[in-house]
């Protein structure tokens, strides 16, 4: 039977084939509410680009040449949606309608990715069959040796000397500059800033001004997305400040119908400001429900006895093919995945073909858990034991993270500096080759690589394995599963 508040909607009164004014009432805010709501699911990936862009902005300033540098690795204090602690970052948000076409100029051994402001990657140059979706430096056309990238927006009529440049397309006049920065030990940071801060951004045309690194490690930053009807605020601030998108015309027209529509002001009554409030907190518990429930997902597992999802789907018994693309769509189709998208954008930021890609030895592979070997969402209140088999597949590093269920950003334990450990940490192994973690609110006796919780609160992990090695793919690999120990 339907629930009682979805009944009385559908049992609206009619009279003669018309509505009453009550069930025009109710339906009229049914509707606002319901497409409310599937816009704010629709719209994650860009208000979580945006949110990220005000965030940063307040504390470092804006423009093409600020870059925001988390220069002692990124600490619980920057809130952020699954930040990775255990490289260096650089982050940056430029504007071609201010700043026309853009040179990056990558250095050697870099690794950044482009994105437009919609979390779409940036379409780079076809170069012998292989057509770049967003990567610069290590997994781009330069291919680490370092390079000279060209940013033009959509429809760009000018010269542009592909000769000299790697020619990178924008749909959205924002971009979303993306750098990580390596480095072999964690006492020496170092080489992981140099790298970042070794980038140069400038205007094709006219004066560049200098590059300026702003270290963020120890300053407070909230980079997250709004729940409440804010949401909606910097969804419109956001689309009147960027170019009209020509993709998804229908959902394009329910935001409109919500009342967000370039070069109109957004004014909601009262009531619609309610249903707005309303609607974005639904939408939130809707996507969080989603990822904390991506097991279930058809082919949303890694290994069908572990509880590690991947984020663009696979064959449990094929790794080296994603199901989905960096746009998040069906590659047999091409119709989008909007659970896969809903967990992506909730969760997480980012994306580019290195980030999915299944060529050994190039960019990341991530595996995302939210419940233990029972089935049950990890808590940080219990205690867990984690073990990865000796050999990880990763020829860069490794890492194990914990993130806040809430927030996604790390987990903030008292005494804990990062919410990670990596293979570059002084880890402790067994016997066998295999590394053994625990995870919960207090170190278990003996327990050398313990990772710290707060109680009463809910937690996810992810491994990275950067670089990724062909036993990976070969399913030759298999970490382990989050088992409850001590309670």
């Amino acid at each position: 039977m339907a629930h009682d508040r979805y009944q009385e909607i559908a049992d609206s009164p009619f009279d003669g084939g018309y509505p009453t004014e009550e069930a025009r009432r109710a339906l009229d805010d049914e509707l606002y509410f319901q497409r409310a709501t599937q816009t704010y699911l629709w719209a994650l990936p860009a208000v979580n680009m945006y949110a990220m862009k005000v965030g940063l902005e307040k504390v470092s300033g804006a423009g093409y040449e600020v870059m925001s540098v988390p220069e002692q690795r990124l600490k619980p204090r920057t809130v952020i949606t699954t930040p990775n602690s255990d490289v260096i970052y650089g982050l940056t948000f430029a504007n071609l309608a201010e700043t026309g076409p853009l040179v990056i100029e990558a250095p050697p051994r870099l690794q950044a990715l482009l994105d437009d402001f919609w979390h779409r990657p940036l379409t780079g140059p076809t170069i012998d069959g292989t057509t770049y979706l967003g990567d610069v430096g290590i997994p781009g056309p330069d291919h680490g040796e370092g390079g000279k990238y060209l940013i033009v927006p959509e429809g760009y009529e000018g010269e542009v000397d592909e000769d000299e440049y790697f020619v990178f397309t924008s749909p959205t006049d924002g971009v979303f500059v993306f750098v990580r920065g390596f480095f072999r030990s964690n006492e020496d940071l170092a080489p992981g800033v140099a790298s970042v801060e070794g980038i140069r951004i400038r205007p094709l045309h006219g004066e560049a001004r200098p590059m300026r690194f702003e270290h963020i490690s120890d300053k407070t930053v909230d980079a997250l997305f709004p729940r409440g009807a804010a949401y909606f605020d910097l969804l419109d601030q956001f689309i009147q400040n960027d170019r009209v998108d020509a993709v998804d015309p229908y959902m394009h027209g329910v935001l409109a119908a919500v009342g967000i529509r370039k070069g109109d002001a957004f004014a909601p009554t009262d009531r619609q400001r309610e249903l707005l409030d309303a609607a974005a907190v639904t939408g939130w518990k809707m996507a969080k429900n989603i990822a904390a429930s991506f097991d279930a997902q058809h082919k949303g597992l890694w290994w069908e006895d572990r509880q590690w999802v991947a984020h663009a789907l696979t064959e449990l018994d094929d790794f080296w093919h994603t199901l989905l693309d960096e746009q998040w769509r069906w590659r047999d189709t091409g119709h989008t995945n909007v659970d896969a998208k809903a967990h992506m954008f909730v969760n997480h930021y980012s994306i580019s073909t290195a980030m999915i890609s299944s060529v050994p030895g190039l960019g990341a592979k991530y595996g995302g858990a939210y419940k233990d070997s029972d089935g049950e969402h990890l808590r940080g209140e219990r205690t867990y034991r984690l073990d990865m088999p000796a050999d990880p597949p990763a020829r860069l590093f490794w890492s194990v993270t914990l993130y806040d269920a809430d927030t996604a950003a790390g987990v903030d334990a008292e005494g804990q500096e990062y919410p990670s450990l990596n293979s570059m940490n002084d880890l402790e192994h067994n016997e066998d080759g295999s590394t053994t973690f625990y995870i919960g609110p207090e170190r278990p006796e003996g327990a050398a690589n313990w990772l710290k919780t707060v109680p009463g609160r809910g937690w996810f992990s992810l491994f990275r394995f950067y670089g990724p090695t062909e036993v990976f793919f070969d399913r030759g690999y298999k970490p382990g599963a989050f088992v409850r120990v001590g309670d």
